[in-house]
């Protein structure tokens, strides 16, 4: 099976610093993440067989918007009748999302998570709004736990190593190895359970266990998205976690301005030639 990958580099503004400082706040008092995470992957798998579906990302770097897809699918699956997108669909939201054309390759650029998760909000995904959205420390794997728990699923931005991609086609768990080939590029995938030893993530239509450590070596960034009613439903909120303020909280937090994403995303590619030279 032919892979892509997709997603751009992580986006750092003032609105993500302040939104993981919030989510740390909320998730402190709940102390450690059950040892298990609930299974909200089983519904997934009887309805599709464990087939979540390529969604463009064998031909196209939407790995992005195919998470959102799979994150979709796991919620419908868990609150009544799955709703499965279509490649089409999913392409339609990258389309959206950044100017994608498929009949021009060179539109075919991929897409930063901070922006993609700035969409599910504003806008949504077939219908499907959220209500807010978080940046994570990705080192904190605790917190990453309390995350996949409560909401059901978690993006994380991975600068994936060649010996994941091989690992991913051997049926093998990523796992950190002393010579992983080098960066091959970024890659979304969807966080969507943890047991006492492995998480376990959705990439390239089927489930991917990873173990911890190579999530604390290759992961650069994560992102929540919060559904109240998805998560009201689920009853997955315990009483030390006041859901509604973490909306408010999150959703007052002010959206950086489109010049100064500019200046940001100007600023890191002359780190980056300034890194090659």
């Amino acid at each position: 099976m032919f892979k892509k990958l997709g997603r751009k580099p992580a986006v750092h503004t003032a609105r993500t610093k302040r939104s993981k400082d919030i989510i740390a706040r909320a998730l402190a008092p709940l102390g450690t993440a059950p040892t298990i995470s609930d299974d909200y992957v089983s519904a997934v798998t009887a309805a599709t067989g464990g087939d979540w579906g390529i969604l463009g990302n064998d031909q196209y770097g939407d790995c992005v918007p195919a998470d959102d897809g799979h994150y979709l699918m796991l919620r419908t699956a868990n609150t009544g009748t799955i709703v499965i997108p279509t490649e089409a669909q999913v392409l339609a939201l990258y389309s959206a999302e950044t100017g994608f054309n498929p009949a021009d390759p060179n539109t075919d650029q991929g897409t930063d998570e901070t922006s993609d998760c700035e969409f599910m909000v504003s806008t949504g995904f077939l219908g499907h709004k959220a209500d807010a959205t978080t940046a994570l420390d990705p080192t904190n794997l605790n917190n990453i736990k309390w995350c996949i728990q409560l909401f059901g699923g978690i993006k994380f931005g991975v600068n994936l190593p060649q010996s994941a991609m091989d690992q991913f086609d051997a049926g093998k768990p990523w796992g950190v190895v002393e010579k992983d080939g080098g960066i091959i590029g970024g890659h979304d995938v969807l966080g969507v359970k943890y047991d006492g030893t492995f998480f376990y993530v959705v990439t390239w239509g089927r489930l991917q266990i990873v173990d911890p450590a190579w999530i604390l070596k290759y992961v650069e960034e994560a992102h929540a998205l919060l559904f109240a009613d998805w998560i009201a439903q689920n009853g997955t909120a315990p009483s030390g976690l006041d859901l509604q303020a973490l909306i408010s909280d999150l959703s007052q937090i002010e959206q950086p301005a489109a010049s100064d994403r500019r200046r940001h995303r100007h600023h890191r590619r002359i780190k980056r030639r300034s890194a090659a030279g």
